[in-house]
């Protein structure tokens, strides 16, 4: 009868034994899934928290870039509106400074200017670059320096080490007559600045975008004849727009 009963508390204890052992493997295995699964969990919140990289954009230009004549120039020049356009995935920066030109002979060279450098270190993914009005000048007009110095210009961007999306833009034209040494003067800028632009673009393999065409006649859209109204600066900002979506 003791041999009975040791035997029946024997097995209840081995009984029980494997019961807690079943327990522990159990709770060791959620155990061992909730980490996993926790592990997991964190490593996408950590994906989905890191904010998508911004394309950046570089507008490169003179007082038409700037906003120069503008009430205001920080919402109303054509970068501030281009980037309400284009929306959150894009970074545009406003590089543009009033008077200057292509060429290193001119009276204000960009290229010698501190907003040139800012320009390469921005970053930029895409580079709008529009220079040209005050080279028409008399006192700056010379066909060959021109040439020579708009190719180093924009060979400084293509060489950036990010291999920035370089668009290059056509002066407007601009709505007066031909003044003093020291006025912009549209004949040059239509006769030779406008289809040097497209060869430059077309033998260089560059997106151009044609300005000078699509505000022939439209003098309304210039406060002075020369730089944009808001009306004209949101049109070109439109115009800069579509060629950048159409490319994409």
């Amino acid at each position: 009868m003791k041999k009975k009963r040791l035997m029946v508390v024997l097995i209840c204890v081995l009984a029980a034994a494997v019961v807690a052992g079943g327990i522990f493997l159990v709770v060791k295995r959620d155990n061992k899934g909730s980490s996993a699964q926790g592990e997991a969990g964190t490593a996408a919140q950590s994906e989905s928290a890191v904010p998508s990289k911004k394309i950046k954009i570089a507008c490169v230009g003179d007082s038409i870039t700037f906003g120069y004549a503008l009430p205001n120039r920080e919402k109303d020049a054509y970068p501030s509106q281009l980037a309400a356009l284009l929306g959150e995935n894009y970074e545009v920066k406003n590089f543009g400074i009033t008077g200057r030109t292509v060429s290193l002979a001119g009276d204000f060279p960009y290229a010698m200017e501190e907003v040139f450098e800012k320009s390469k270190l921005f970053g930029a993914d895409i580079v709008i670059f529009m220079l040209g009005t005050n080279d028409s000048k008399k006192v700056n007009w010379d066909k060959a320096q021109f040439a020579n110095d708009y190719d180093f210009l924009i060979e400084s961007y293509r060489a950036m080490p990010n291999h920035a999306q370089v668009y290059v833009m056509t002066p407007p034209p601009v709505f007066f007559e031909p003044g003093g040494e020291d006025a912009p003067d549209n004949a040059v800028i239509t006769r030779e600045i406008v289809p040097f632009i497209k060869q430059y673009a077309k033998d260089n393999k560059l997106s151009v975008i044609d300005v000078n065409a699509a505000f022939q006649g439209k003098g309304e859209l210039f406060s002075d004849g020369c730089h944009p109204n808001e009306a004209g600066a949101q049109r070109l900002a439109q115009i800069v727009q579509q060629a950048i979506s159409e490319k994409k």
